[in-house]
């Protein structure tokens, strides 16, 4: 069964938003689980990890906020509609993960070998996040590759970065176990800031482009020119630009027809050329043509020169 655009849409806001409401839920049990543990266990790895959990709760929240929002249609004040709503939050989330790295840290280094650590209690509960944080991960990565959704897959990337973190929490507290040093607690707290760090940094890259409405894939384009080429008498299809809002693409682009063509005809090939882009990419979705003589008008208009 083929879906038009609008359910497309629907589906794309439906299955992003449940994603959304699992990682919610699963972070605040692996949240109050790991402070708990973190707490028993005079663990400040294992509390940073449940902090940066909890932090994780709150941006998903953001994060459902804003593919709700990237849903609602256009507008008069936002005539191509919300959908670089889920791009900024990404960005939002991105920095926020970045502070949460510093201040993890800045907590470890006042931490250096203050007091006893119950590896046991770290590697329980640094075990279960790792579990836990990588099914929410991948999950939330598949949801938002397949709706192309920046808002989800920062989310996932997040997560990821939990996982990481988790793992030092881990090693930290089997090298505790084994050496009866406390002080590889405090190491692995900066280094699960430090992977926060990374992971912010890697989320921010990833939003950036969008928002500097970078030129999208070279073969998107070339499709869109092979195509206008296909169209009766549309010559030297050029200047074709492409801005990515969300989950759908805006394109501009120059043709070239006869300059003596009757408007109504001229109108009628590029109503069709903007139905075979469409058709060949629904998730184009607005389309300006520019239409100019064949020659930019030099051979067309003598009696201008």
């Amino acid at each position: 069964m083929n879906l038009t655009l609008g359910d497309e849409m629907e589906e794309r806001t439906k299955k992003s938003l449940k994603a959304v409401k699992i990682g919610i839920f699963g972070n605040v049990l692996l949240a109050i689980l790991k402070i708990t543990l973190g707490v028993i266990g005079s663990s400040i790895a294992l509390i940073s990890d449940g902090i940066d959990t909890t932090m994780d709760v709150a941006k998903s929240i953001l994060v459902y906020q804003s593919i709700k929002v990237a849903a609602l249609p256009p507008d008069s004040e936002h005539p191509y509609g919300h959908g670089r709503a889920e791009t900024i939050v990404a960005n939002i989330v991105g920095i926020s993960v970045i502070f949460a790295g510093f201040l993890i840290a800045q907590e470890s280094f006042m931490d250096f070998g203050q007091h006893h650590v119950m590896a046991i209690i770290m590697i329980v509960g640094a075990s279960i996040s790792i579990v836990g944080k990588f099914v929410l991960s991948f999950y939330m990565f598949v949801i938002g590759k397949k709706f192309s959704n920046q808002a989800v897959i920062a989310d996932a990337k997040d997560y990821m970065s939990d996982v990481f973190a988790s793992v030092a929490v881990l090693v930290g507290g089997i090298l505790i176990l084994l050496t009866k040093m406390a002080i590889f607690d405090p190491i692995a707290s900066l280094t699960v800031a430090a992977l926060i760090v990374y992971m912010g940094i890697d989320v921010i890259k990833a939003g950036l482009p969008e928002l500097m409405e970078k030129q999208e894939d070279p073969e998107l384009v070339k499709s869109i020119e092979e195509i206008a080429k296909a169209q009766e008498s549309v010559m030297n299809p050029h200047l074709v630009r492409i801005r990515k809002l969300g989950s759908y693409y805006l394109v501009d682009m120059h043709i070239e027809l006869p300059g003596k063509m009757h408007l109504k005809h001229v109108h009628e090939i590029m109503t069709a050329l903007e139905h075979d882009i469409k058709e060949r990419f629904p998730q184009i979705k607005e389309i300006i043509i520019h239409a100019e003589p064949i020659g930019g008008g030099e051979d067309e208009w003598p009696d201008l020169k």
